[in-house]
């Protein structure tokens, strides 16, 4: 079961997380982001940095009570950020606390990190390494694997505190089952990989398990023990804690980005006489992606763990016999594209040349060369880029409005035209729309109905008017877009209609004008007979009248 996943669904279309992974271990397809397993450091960014919540990790916490329910004896060991995460003012505190959860001890994963950086201390007295890298950071560790196999040699081949302390317990209690919980979500991929502990929940993990039991944790009083293997989780931690040899500089380096850059030197074998403490996550352990957000900000969190931990004392606690680890290089030979193939696909971008190759980032990678190798690969979509997708909207929104017969025209709030299209300038006769972009749309067109249409916010629909200027019939609509604070005219010329239907007016007009004629001669015949036969004319007059009316009403 994946470690860290995506939520089907829920993606926007965002690539935030692309922008914030430092190796692009995800790839986009179909409108779906999804983690690329093998390529994944598990350093979280992309579940902080998630505004769909879309990302999730997975939960072991069923795993712990099955133990539990299982009777076997739990052990806990916690990570010593702790004390930046919960209310507790010592492992006491945690232990009472979870105790009531079923678990049979805890313990501080700082007495392991004391055995840890002992070894640091005694590879850098004993064996004098050119540059030592610390191996506490499990993302550290496989972004070295995965990314940077020539820092490898320099890579401290040490036990991590987890696996050195989860050792330790087993030795004391060989039945006893190993649970780590901390702030990472890598360490569950670590316990995977070793078989010194045998689950890792995060501190969201027990936050919920604590809120489902309604187990509070109550602080008491201050340990009087402290011990400086505590430093561990904050930048600077791990050299906090060593004795320091003068023939070595010692330095830390948080950060994936920072990290990466550091371990490029080491390769090129730029530093001599280094010891390097890294960290994955930007402030260290106590900044983890399981770590809630402490109201206290950053700087608190790091005030408690110095205040938790002692500059001159050690746990006492004897060097397991087996501390050392084999670490190998898990970098896959991939065949990377030619510069033809490249140019193909940027030029499927639109980018037909370096001057389009606008390298903005907005869809997750930092060139267009490196989108392009992402779609070579299949990681990426040609539609993730975010200016490609929006000069072809804009292209094809400009065909449908310039192949319409009808004339268009937008304006802005202030009834400035910002966009033309063809039949506007036919309609307007100029050669092209620079001659209408700009312009206040009274200097072209009478402004009242715009103007009553911006302050009314109401549409005006099939108004017919007359350009006397360009002796052109309309039929006009205006258009308001409110969320847009924009407005929009369109057009049709009905010239063409209004000429006809005036020429069928005169033809029924002079048809009226031949029908008068015909009903007076007609009345005068009418009145001759009638007055030599003696009948009335009342009937024939009415019904002529009334023909005559039907014609007229025709001609309305």
């Amino acid at each position: 079961m994946d470690i860290l996943k995506f939520k089907d669904a829920n993606c926007k279309n965002c690539y935030k997380c692309i922008r914030e992974c430092p190796v692009k271990a995800i790839e986009f397809k179909k409108g779906q982001a999804q983690i690329i397993r093998d390529d994944c450091l598990l350093c979280g960014r992309c579940v902080l940095v998630c505004p769909q919540n879309a990302k999730e990790s997975r939960s072991d916490l069923g795993q712990v009570k099955a133990l539990l329910k299982s009777g076997r004896r739990v052990i806990v060991s916690m990570a010593p950020s702790f004390i930046a995460e919960f209310p507790a003012h010592s492992i006491a505190d945690m232990r009472a606390a979870l105790q009531k959860l079923g678990v049979h001890e805890v313990e501080e994963t700082a007495i392991g990190a004391s055995i840890v950086k002992k070894e640091y201390e005694r590879i850098l007295q004993e064996e004098a390494p050119k540059v030592l890298i610390s191996s506490c950071c499990h993302s550290v560790v496989k972004l070295i694997q995965d990314y940077h196999a020539d820092a490898l040699p320099y890579l401290a081949k040490v036990l991590t505190p987890m696996q050195a302390h989860g050792r330790l317990i087993k030795e004391k209690e060989p039945e006893a089952a190993v649970v780590f919980i901390g702030p990472c979500i890598s360490k569950k991929q670590e316990v995977e990989e070793s078989d010194c502990v045998d689950v890792a929940l995060t501190f969201e993990e027990l936050h919920q398990w604590l809120e489902e039991e309604q187990v509070e944790i109550s602080s008491g009083a201050q340990e009087d023990e402290k011990f400086r293997a505590r430093y561990f989780p904050i930048t600077g931690g791990i050299i906090d804690s060593m004795d320091q040899q003068e023939s070595y500089r010692y330095v830390s380096v948080d950060g994936i980005e920072e990290c990466r850059e550091v371990l490029e030197q080491v390769a090129e074998g730029n530093l001599d006489g280094y010891f390097i403490e890294m960290s994955a996550c930007s402030g260290s352990c106590i900044h983890g992606p399981a770590m809630r957000r402490h109201a206290g900000g950053k700087l608190a969190a790091r005030a408690k763990v110095q205040a938790y931990g002692t500059d001159d004392k050690d746990y006492p606690v004897a060097q397991p016999a087996q501390i050392a680890r084999d670490i190998k290089a898990e970098i896959q030979s991939v065949s990377m594209p030619g510069e033809k193939e490249i140019k193909r696909i940027l030029e499927k971008m639109g980018k037909a040349n370096p001057e389009k190759e606008l390298n903005c980032g907005a869809c997750g990678y930092p060139t267009c060369r490196d989108k392009a190798i992402a779609v070579y690969f299949g990681k990426a979509d040609i539609e993730m880029c975010l200016p490609y997708m929006r000069d072809r909207a804009e292209s094809l929104s400009d065909q449908i409005i310039n192949s319409t017969p009808n004339a268009i025209m937008a304006m802005d709030s202030h009834l400035i035209v910002q966009q033309v299209n063809q039949a506007a300038c036919e309609l307007f006769e100029v050669e092209d729309s620079s001659a209408l972009k700009g312009r206040y749309i009274g200097e072209i067109l009478p402004a009242t109905d715009f103007v009553r249409v911006l302050d009314e916010k109401q549409d005006m629909v099939d108004v017919k008017m007359y350009f006397a200027k360009y002796d052109k019939y309309v039929q006009k609509s205006i258009i308001y877009d409110d969320e847009n604070g924009i407005l929009v005219v369109v057009m049709q010329d009905i010239t063409k209609q209004q000429e006809e239907a005036e020429r069928l007016g005169a033809i029924k007009y002079e048809t009226v004008k031949v029908a008068d004629k015909v009903i007076e001669k007609q009345m005068r015949i009418v009145q001759e007979i009638a007055s030599l036969l003696g009948e009335t004319t009342a009937e024939t007059k009415i019904a002529l009248t009334k023909l005559k009316s039907a014609i007229l009403e025709e001609t309305k």
